[in-house]
């Protein structure tokens, strides 16, 4: 624009002039949040290339994406007796009406049985059928290519780190995400939420 001073930056240089997005120490270096916006991006776009994986894999099999992870969950916690919608939920972080319509449709598929629990017959216990289980075995194979390239670490330390890096991040995201239902439905309780953010 006419007028406009010019800019001392070089080109394809961030612009550091900006407003920080971030005010804790740990996440700024040399007072610049720089390397925090370019984690989100990176963020971002590792969640993207993960989804479009996740739907590959589960077109593969004739399912959406989040209903192959369903199934995975299920294999992996059923044991010998089935395992809960709340236990698939948990595990998952989503919600139990998540599952159960989600669960619903794999049933109709025949990748799943559902039945009530003997010991409470509200509760519905999951357990992969024979042919869920012939479905993700016939995965196996280029999910392991897959996963071997997507984590292709540099130690098995980078990889512990990775993994107590996300945990706390699925922790401190949940706070986070509270803190904007919070303020969406209510903006007078957001002061008492910023004060327990602080605290922690």
């Amino acid at each position: 624009m006419a007028g406009a001073k010019p800019s001392s930056r070089r080109r394809g240089e961030p612009d550091r002039t900006h407003s920080l997005t971030v005010t804790r120490p740990t996440l700024l270096i040399g007072q610049s949040d720089e390397a925090f916006r370019k984690l989100l991006y990176n963020f971002f776009t590792i969640a993207n290339r993960m989804d479009e994986i996740r739907r590959y894999l589960g077109a593969r099999i004739g399912v959406s994406g989040p209903q192959c992870s369903l199934m995975t969950a299920v294999a992996e916690l059923q044991g010998s007796t089935g395992v809960s919608v709340r236990k698939v939920a948990a595990y998952l972080h989503v919600s139990g009406p998540f599952v159960t319509a989600e669960s619903g449709k794999l049933a109709a598929k025949g990748y799943i049985h559902r039945r009530p629990d003997p010991e409470d017959l509200r509760v519905s216990l999951l357990r992969l059928s024979p042919e869920g289980r012939k479905a993700l075995k016939s995965l196996l194979p280029e999910l392991r290519q897959i996963n071997d390239l997507f984590f292709d670490l540099e130690s098995k330390e980078q990889f512990e780190m990775l993994c107590r890096t996300f945990d706390r991040l699925v922790e401190t995201s949940r706070w986070a995400l509270a803190l904007v239902s919070l303020t969406a439905r209510d903006d007078q309780l957001r002061p008492a939420m910023e004060q327990e953010l602080k605290r922690r």
